[in-house]
């Protein structure tokens, strides 16, 4: 097992330190960088998630993969990244609480936007319920958002790289 961690996890490490620095630079440009942050943590992953498996199979499985091992290479390379990423974000609103009290605000003008469509299909209970939620919102609450949406996206990726980079000697 610990052949698996120790020839991966620095993919996920400087994938997750890449995201970080895409914060920042979004946070320059004037966008809201929680949200794009995690859609490009979401595209970057699958592309260290590869490299990270065909670095393993050709370097250190004599050219060999299996499918179990491609699963562990992947996951602790996308868990890996979505740690760093999680924790880079939560240090990040804490330093500058700003930006997390601008993206709570824009979570909660989406939401009042879309009171009269909730209100409609489902019921003024789930509304208010969800406005109280928002209106309660932390840094941790934003840092397992970000944790849990790359974890549980990228494991559908690791599937799929997995079989492509399947190899057994014959």
């Amino acid at each position: 097992m610990t052949k698996y961690i120790k020839n991966s996890y620095l993919f996920g490490i400087v994938g997750g330190a890449l995201t970080l620095v895409a914060f920042w630079v979004l946070k320059a440009l004037d966008l809201e960088p929680i949200d794009f942050t995690l859609f490009f943590a979401c595209m970057i992953t699958p592309v260290f998630v590869f490299i990270g498996m065909k670095n393993f199979r050709d370097e250190h499985s004599d050219g060999e993969l299996l499918f179990a091992q491609g699963m562990t290479v992947g996951f602790v390379i996308y868990t890996s990244l979505a740690i760093v990423t999680a924790l880079g974000i939560a240090l990040f609103l804490n330093l500058d609480q700003g930006i997390f009290i601008s993206h709570r605000a824009e979570k909660i003008a989406w939401l009042e936007g879309q009171e009269d469509y909730i209100t409609e299909n489902v019921n003024k209970e789930a509304f208010d319920e969800t406005m109280s939620k928002n209106l309660d919102m932390s840094i941790s609450d934003i840092a397992l958002d970000v944790f849990l949406k790359i974890f549980m996206l990228e494991l559908f990726f690791t599937i799929i790289i997995s079989i492509i980079l399947k190899r057994t000697k014959s």
